[in-house]
C-alpha cells in the first residue's frame, strides 16, 4: 500500500524536476525549449483531471523531466543539483501555503478558466505572458517568495521572466500533483529502487 500510485507519482516527479530544471537552463544560460514547456502549461490549465498522463499530455512530452529526475536521485553527488533540491522544498512550501488559502485558490481558478476560455489562436509566449500574470497575481503574493538565481540579463528580460515564473507555476501544479497521489519526500526516500525501477521502465517505453 505504501508504493500505491507509484507509476503516476513517478510522472508528477518528473514533470516537477522538469519544471526546476528549466528555471535553471533559463535563469543561467537563456536557454529555453518550447516543446519541453508546452505539457508544463498544459499541466496549469488542466483543472479537470488528476491523471498524470492527461495533465502532461503524453508521457514523452516529459521525457527531459524523467532524464533530470534520474540524474538526481539515481546518479552520483557530482550530478545533483543543490539548487534544484532548493526549488522542490520552495516549491512544497508554496503549495502549502496556497491549499490555505480558499480564497486565493477561488480567485487562481476564476482567472485560469478565463483564460481557457479565450486560449484559441494564442502562441505559445502569449499563453506563457498569460500565465505568468495569473501567478504574479496568486502565489507571488505569498511570503516567503522563491529566490531564483541566474544570470541578470535572463532574470530581467520580461519573456524569460515570464517563463520562469510559468515554469515555478508548473511546479506548484506539479507539487501538489505528487501529494495527491500520495506522494512524499520520505516515500521516495524509502522506496527509491522502486521509484528507480518505474524510471526506467518508463523511459524504455519512450524509445519504443
Amino acid at each position: 500500500m505504501l508504493i500505491k500510485n507509484i507509476d503516476e507519482q513517478t510522472i508528477a516527479l518528473a514533470g516537477l524536476y522538469q519544471c526546476c530544471h528549466a528555471v535553471s537552463e533559463i535563469a543561467w544560460s537563456g536557454k529555453y525549449n518550447q516543446e519541453d514547456f508546452i505539457p508544463l502549461i498544459n499541466s496549469i490549465l488542466k483543472l479537470d483531471s488528476s491523471s498524470a498522463k492527461d495533465i502532461y499530455i503524453n508521457i514523452n512530452q516529459i521525457k527531459p523531466g524523467f532524464e533530470y529526475l534520474r540524474k538526481q536521485i539515481i546518479g552520483d553527488i557530482f550530478t545533483r543539483s543543490s539548487e534544484t533540491r532548493r526549488y522542490i522544498v520552495s516549491l512544497k512550501i508554496l503549495a502549502n501555503t496556497l491549499m490555505e488559502k480558499p480564497e486565493t485558490i477561488s480567485l487562481m481558478q476564476k482567472l485560469l478558466k478565463e483564460l481557457n476560455g479565450n486560449i484559441e489562436g494564442l502562441t505559445v509566449d502569449e499563453k506563457t505572458e498569460q500565465l505568468s500574470k495569473i501567478y504574479q497575481q496568486t502565489l507571488s503574493k505569498f511570503e516567503p517568495r522563491i529566490i531564483v538565481n541566474g544570470e541578470n540579463i535572463h532574470l530581467t528580460d520580461p519573456l524569460q521572466a515570464s517563463r520562469i515564473r510559468t515554469a515555478l507555476f508548473a511546479g506548484v501544479r506539479a507539487t501538489l500533483l505528487w501529494q495527491q497521489l500520495g506522494g512524499s519526500s520520505w516515500k521516495l526516500f524509502l522506496f527509491k529502487p522502486s521509484f528507480a525501477r518505474m524510471i526506467d521502465s518508463h523511459m524504455n517505453s519512450m524509445k519504443n
